[in-house]
C-alpha cells in the first residue's frame, strides 16, 4: 500500500501543476496565431492552401502564398493577345501586385475537382476551380490550373502554377468537373 501512495502522491504533483497550466479560463477566447499559414504536408493541404493563400482582397498579407511557392516560382495564365493566345510568365512578386492593384475588391477560388500524379518528390496537379465574389456567391469563372510542385521530405511547395480561365478556352470539358 505504500509504494501504491508513493506513485499516487508523485502523479498528482506532478501531472497537477501541468494540467492546471495548460488550461485557460473559460472566458478566454483561443485563437491561431495571425501569422500561421495552413499546412502543405499533403496535395490535399497543399490544394487547400492554396485557395486560402489566393483568396480574398487583392491587398491582403500574401506571407502565406510565399511559404507556399518556391521564391523561383512561376504563375502563368493563359491570356489572349493580338496574335492568338500566349503565357504571361510571373513571378511570385510580380502577381501578388497585379492583385494588389485590385485594393479591397475580392475574389475567392475554390478547387472543385482535383487529380494529381506523383513520382518520387514531385507532383503534378490538375484542378478545375472555380472564382467567386464572395465565399459563397455564384461561380463566375471556371478554368483549369495545372500545378507543379516539389516535397521536400515535410511539405510541398509549388514550383510552377500554369492556368486558363473559360473565357479564353471556353467550356470546361464535363471530364474535369465534379
Amino acid at each position: 500500500m505504500p509504494r501504491l501512495a508513493a506513485a499516487v502522491v508523485f502523479t498528482v504533483c506532478t501531472l497537477t501543476p501541468f494540467a492546471f497550466a495548460q488550461s485557460k479560463p473559460a472566458d478566454t477566447p483561443t485563437q491561431p496565431a495571425a501569422s500561421a499559414c495552413a499546412s502543405s504536408a499533403t496535395l490535399d493541404e497543399l490544394t487547400k492552401a492554396l485557395d486560402e493563400a489566393i483568396s480574398g482582397p487583392g491587398n491582403k498579407d500574401r506571407t502565406c502564398l510565399r511559404e507556399l511557392l518556391l521564391p523561383e516560382a512561376r504563375l502563368t495564365p493563359v491570356r489572349k493577345t493580338d496574335d492568338g493566345f500566349a503565357p504571361r510568365l510571373l513571378t511570385v512578386d510580380d502577381w501578388i501586385n497585379a492583385v494588389a492593384k485590385r485594393g479591397s475588391a475580392a475574389f475567392y477560388e475554390r478547387q472543385i475537382k482535383v487529380q494529381s500524379d506523383t513520382y518520387g518528390h514531385f507532383a503534378h496537379l490538375w484542378s478545375t476551380y472555380e472564382i467567386r465574389e464572395t465565399p459563397d456567391g455564384k461561380a463566375t469563372v471556371v478554368g483549369i490550373n495545372s500545378v507543379q510542385a516539389v516535397n521536400d521530405g515535410k511539405r510541398w511547395r509549388v514550383v510552377n502554377i500554369l492556368w486558363e480561365p473559360d473565357t479564353t478556352a471556353g467550356p470546361v470539358p464535363q471530364k474535369y468537373l465534379p
